[in-house]
């Protein structure tokens, strides 16, 4: 990923990139002279030196020769049409962010560039101007990091077509050796005849031929674009039926050969990766808004990627029809592709297009993930990639988990994919339905137990260990989906967040019914014993959620206008019971709570440092605004605290056994988090400072909270009556009043608590020092830090109260 910034796009110099363009013509302009020049002096090699040994290899040498000076041209011309590209574009952005720099001081703002933040003036604020300043202020701002992120996807586009084309260390600039290419393509078509038995002279020799050139285009493109996409998938099921997987650990034996599982994993790898460098876009854009592609010269043709579809939604037989063991009947292409998913750096666009077609082909078909499961050969593993040890690594019958793996490195291509397809409903949001992000996040079964080999022995290992399986699939769509929302900011990645949290709450399971059962016919669980989010994918949309904390805040303040296009906007009602959701998780809800304090802590130090209004001190105005940051903070906690304590009510007794002795080590990972995401929040919050000041606060409430966070030992859970894990009350009471304290403006302070004449870092406190700040709360400070702290508990209270009214609560203490 590129780490272009705001202030590198400020002083980008074009002349540079243009200098070096002109180097790279002269370059590819030699290069073809010198190979018009080969051709004349070669050509009449044949007439000259017409037999014998050493004719035919001089021959050979010279049409190597020809090939590799020949194929100089092409990748040196991309680079220099890449390089003068990138000059031009960046010069464009640059010019973009320079105009938007000085709108923004002309008027009087004060524009950060290494910060990327924009201050607006204290008179701006005055006279009723805080909602339009704001505005303001966050459209500039927007727009600013909107052209940052611009640069650095033109930054990742250049360094893809130079990466894609730089020399490679086998064979410099020029293709494998036409005698590579040759002898590859005789040995694949030998293989790919199931009625054929290779020796395991033949299986090394393409191993070594295609990790030596896979990732060459002219191997590649020649290669694959022989083989056709309904061979690609033929080979790849034939070497998935060279060694047969019995469950238990594999050993070599008569019936079992690690080499050649390790052949077959590094061929299936090795295809993988030669698909990828065959698709990857090195093409050129044409017309008068770039609407027309024309696809480089080693990159396969967009025929060939809709046959790979076709070819995808057929089925196909593998293996030897003599040997029934390794002969599988009707198993669909899709399935021969996802093994090879899994390794290469897939294009966006071909990932999103294909994998798209995955999704769509299973939804249309409407039997969920059992489609995959149809035929299942006894002891056939058709994905070796993963390993084979493990009886829990996926069989590669579902090609969801090689698809996953693609997307969950690729935020581009499944933000492309889930946002490809929309749907209209009378009661879905203006923007329409994402059928595709709704499949999968709510509707289809990941069962994780569905994806081995058939056979008796599978059978008897499923009914014995199936419950221990995890489903690494699901985790890596969580993966995709923490990518495609937070990697780059943007319209779609919004409407994704948006899709998220509506789409688990319009489902079903939302309304109490079982996956895919009709909610009229009566409720079924409560919020307790039910899943919005599927508990392998919290930890993700925990993080997403903190990505875009400054919005959920939002969201939360009643009467909040918002500008579409710039903000994610969803209904607070859903928003609450997502977070609940989330809460039931423990990590999830560490993760949200870190960023929730790092909001409210940099909202509080806006407020205190004068960022709303510069000349006010710490009086009723100052308080109330600090209401409204303890109001969202509260109505977000209180949330996520009310689904902790709803899970912890239903296993309290299992989790109090072992939740003391694992305290500390999770507030060491606490420590962690602190750095990851409040570094990432504050990034959102334009105040200079707050970042270094959001660490502090986090950091030494957690200190403060932890003995707190632990149970009694009499089986009541630490989240039981608001008391949850030190975010409850106390925790925002303590954020508030470590924002006033640090703010430096509170008088009548005890004596102890300066040093030097500077306010006494909080972790440095002595038991004097908190005693005289407990009375000082409750005397010179009562009207401000202790009316502060009551107003941030009480609000948390009523957010929690809230969340329990939204889901519901039964007599008996667990929700309807």
């Amino acid at each position: 990923m590129s780490e272009m910034t705001l202030q590198l796009l400020l002083g980008f110099d074009a002349a540079v990139w243009h200098e070096a363009a002109d180097r790279w013509q002269r370059l590819a302009r030699g290069v073809d002279a010198a190979t018009d020049q080969l051709i004349q002096g070669t050509r009449d090699l044949a007439f000259a030196w017409p037999s014998g040994a050493g004719s035919a290899a001089a021959a050979q040498e010279a049409a190597t020769v020809r090939t590799e000076v020949s194929n100089t041209y092409g990748p040196a011309k991309r680079i220099q049409e890449a390089i003068d590209q990138h000059a031009y574009a960046m010069s464009s952005l640059r010019r973009q962010a320079e105009s938007i720099v000085e709108a923004a001081r002309q008027a009087g703002w004060t524009v950060d560039t290494a910060a990327v933040t924009i201050t607006a003036p204290a008179s701006a604020y005055m006279g009723g101007n805080l909602d339009r300043t704001g505005r303001e202020t966050g459209a500039l701002l927007n727009d600013l990091r909107t052209v940052v992120e611009y640069a650095r996807a033109q930054d990742d586009a250049t360094a893809g077509v130079i990466n894609a084309n730089v020399p490679s260390a086998q064979v410099g600039f020029g293709a494998g050796p036409p005698g590579a290419i040759a002898r590859a393509q005789e040995l694949i078509n030998k293989i790919k005849d199931p009625a054929y038995q290779p020796t395991a002279a033949e299986l090394d020799e393409l191993r070594d031929l295609i990790q030596a050139y896979g990732r060459d285009q002219v191997f590649a493109f020649d290669l694959l674009n022989a083989l056709g996409p309904k061979g690609l998938l033929e080979l790849s099921g034939t070497l998935a039926t060279y060694q047969l997987d019995q469950p238990g650990k594999d050993a070599d034996s008569l019936l079992f050969s690690n080499d050649t599982a390790d052949v077959v994993r590094d061929l299936q790898n090795g295809l993988g990766v030669m698909l990828a460098t065959a698709t990857t876009e090195t093409g050129t854009t044409t017309g008068l808004r770039g609407e027309t592609y024309v696809p480089g010269q080693y990159e396969l043709s967009s025929q060939w990627v809709t046959d790979l579809m076709t070819a995808g939604r057929s089925r196909i037989d593998i293996g030897d029809p003599s040997s029934p063991m390794r002969y599988v009947e009707d198993v669909y292409g899709y399935q021969l592709l996802g093994p090879l998913l899994h390794s290469g750096g897939y294009d966006a666009g071909f990932l999103s297009t294909v994998g798209g077609d995955i999704v769509d082909f299973e939804m249309e078909q409407g039997r969920g993930s059992d489609l995959w499961g149809e035929t299942r050969a006894d002891n056939v593993r058709l994905d070796w990639t993963q390993g084979h040890d493990d009886n829990r690594t996926p069989a590669g019958y579902d090609p969801m988990n090689g698809l996953m793996d693609a997307l969950s490195r690729n935020g581009e291509a499944g933000r492309d994919l889930l946002t490809g397809h929309t749907e209209y409903t009378a009661d879905g949001p203006d923007g329409g339905r994402l059928p595709r992000l709704d499949y999968l996040l709510t509707d289809r079964n990941w069962d994780p137990a569905a994806d081995t080999p058939g056979g008796p022995g599978w059978t008897a290992e499923l009914l014995e260990n199936g419950g221990d399986y995890k489903n690494g699939a699901l985790e890596k769509f969580g993966l995709a989906l923490e990518h495609a929302t937070t990697d780059t900011a943007g319209p779609d990645a919004r409407r994704l967040v948006e899709s998220i949290v509506f789409e688990t709450n319009v489902d079903e399971q939302a309304l109490g019914a079982a996956n895919g059962a009709n909610p009229r016919d009566g409720k079924t669980v409560g919020f307790a014993d039910s899943d919005l989010v599927h508990p392998e994918i919290r930890g993700s949309m925990a993080n997403i959620v903190s990505s875009y904390i400054s919005d959920v805040n939002q969201n939360m303040v009643d009467g909040t206008r918002f500008d579409t296009d710039a903000a994610v906007e969803v209904d607070r009602t859903h928003l609450v019971r997502f977070l609940a959701d989330l809460g039931k998780d423990h990590d999830a809800r560490q993760t949200i709570a870190m960023a929730e304090a790092a909001y409210a802590t940099g909202s509080y130090h806006d407020i205190l440092s004068g960022g709303q209004d510069p000349g006010a001190g710490i009086d009723d105005k100052t308080l109330r605004s600090m209401g409204v940051v303890s109001h969202t903070y509260g109505s977000v906690m209180g949330a996520v605290d009310f689904g902790a304590g709803e899970q912890l009510h239903t296993d309290s007794e299992a989790r109090d056994a072992a939740h003391n002795s694992v305290i500390e080590e999770r507030y060491k990972a606490a420590g962690f988090l602190a750095d990851q995401v409040v570094g990432k929040v504050t990034e959102r919050i334009p105040v200079p400072g707050v970042g270094d000041l959001a660490n502090e606060f986090v950091g030494g409430v957690l200190d403060e909270i932890q003995e707190s966070a632990k149970t009694d030992g009499r089986g009541r859970s630490a989240y039981d009556l608001g008391d949850l894990l030190g975010s409850g009350g106390d925790g925002s009471a303590k954020l508030a009043e470590m924002a006033l304290y640090e703010s430096g403006k509170l008088e009548g302070l005890p004596t102890h608590l300066h040093q030097d004449g500077q306010l006494k870092p909080v972790e440095e406190w002595t038991e004097l020092d908190q005693r005289d700040w407990q009375d000082y709360k409750g005397g010179n400070g009562r009207d401000t830090v202790g009316h502060a702290a009551s107003q941030a508990g009480e609000s948390y209270q009523n957010g929690y109260e809230w969340a329990r009214n939204i889901l519901g609560q039964s007599e008996g203490g667990e929700s309807k």
